[in-house]
């Protein structure tokens, strides 16, 4: 076999074995989620369950609030998505397109914020939002994930790759700034828009330490933390944090499906080339 033959070999088979690595935890979880707790804490090892059984799942929804912190979730998520393109695209134009005093330097202060670790910002964070009376809600769950620093710097990048030519032809035809970003930007952008989208909304699905702090009541807990809660409501019961975490993956499964294509097409280009 030569050279030319044995190098797509070579990538098909570590392309398979990331995606075993990336794979085995989801199936090693929804494996656990189908066995009864005597299976799993057991000195005898058994990949698969013996007798698999929905238990667990029926348990986490009549036992626990889970509907309620995934609906809270989803409220939590799509507000905070929705309003991180309402900031981060118009940003990302103004850095693209319109030039200004002090632009670069702007733009990497904004691009300094994804160096910064959230756990510094915790404490005044949290003084703020009680200052607002805005504790144990929602709104304060999702507020400081608004503005996602990486999506900014996605669609400048983005863009920065439309014809200038563009933009010109629709200001000599008398179109304001604000018409051409709506009207010309933001469709050409869908793709990369789409890239934020599911970056946005997994951040804020997965985030943890933040709704864990901010939210007291148990009913208004997000579905991380009540996932979470399970191993002070019950005890340790591994079976059932593992279907726990199945449910809450099914949506972010199905909204990473839903996106999929455009999402490549968003990471795999940079924008139109004039």
């Amino acid at each position: 076999m030569n050279k030319s033959h044995l190098k797509p070999i070579l990538f098909r088979t570590l392309e398979l074995f990331f995606i075993a690595v990336w794979a085995f935890p989801l199936l090693w979880m929804v494996i656990t989620s189908l066995k009864l707790e005597n299976e799993v804490i057991t000195k005898t090892f058994a990949f698969f369950p013996s007798n698999p059984t929905i238990a667990n799942y029926t348990k986490a929804f009549t036992s626990t609030y889970i509907l309620n912190w995934m609906v809270n979730s989803f409220i939590v998520s799509l507000t905070a998505m929705l309003l991180t393109l309402v900031v981060d695209a118009p940003i990302a134009y103004a850095f693209a397109k319109i030039q200004f005093k002090g632009r670069k330097i702007l733009f990497w202060a904004v691009m300094g914020g994804m160096m910064v670790p959230f756990q510094v910002l915790i404490v005044p964070l949290y003084l703020q939002f009680n200052s607002y009376n805005m504790v144990n809600t929602l709104a304060a769950a999702l507020l400081p994930r608004v503005a996602l620093p990486i999506g900014i710097f996605i669609l400048k990048q983005f863009y920065e790759g439309i014809p200038v030519d563009l933009e010109e032809a629709a200001f000599i035809d008398g179109a304001s700034r604000f018409r051409i970003f709506y009207k010309i930007i933001l469709p050409l952008g869908q793709s990369a828009m789409a890239t934020v989208i599911i970056l946005s909304f997994i951040n804020a699905w997965n985030d943890f330490l933040w709704p864990l702090i901010v939210i007291n009541d148990t009913i208004k807990y997000t579905i991380t933390v009540g996932i979470a809660n399970f191993q002070g409501t019950h005890g340790t019961q591994y079976s059932l944090i593992m279907a726990g975490a199945a449910i809450a993956s099914i949506p972010q499964i199905f909204f990473y499906i839903f996106f999929r294509k455009k999402i490549i097409a968003g990471i795999a280009t940079s924008g139109m080339k004039g």
